[in-house]
């Protein structure tokens, strides 16, 4: 994954250090500010062109199939049950312009 990382931080953070250069910042937050967005940017362009998905078969640790168990079993009436309970959005009749 490094070697997908690397050069495209590199080439963020040199973009980055340039823009913060022309916009008046000093060569320290330059390079920092750079570094930060060059870090993110490559990380998130490696993780843009691999390939792979969301894992089908997902296997929970029991502790947090018991959990997930509770909150569905929990009443209605309560009122941290409208927070937790995912499935019940609220329904517009119309569009809300």
């Amino acid at each position: 994954m490094a070697d997908k990382i690397i050069p495209r931080a590199l080439k963020i953070w040199l973009g980055f250090l340039f823009v913060f250069l022309l916009l008046g910042y000093g060569i320290i937050p330059s390079i920092g500010f750079g570094a930060i967005a060059g870090v993110a940017g490559g990380t998130i362009g490696a993780w843009w062109i691999t390939p792979g998905g969301e894992p089908r078969n997902l296997d929970l640790p029991e502790p947090i199939r018991k959990l997930s168990r509770q909150i569905r079993q929990t009443p209605e009436w309560l009122p941290f049950r409208q927070v937790l309970d995912r499935n019940r959005g609220r329904r517009y009749s119309r569009s809300r312009r």
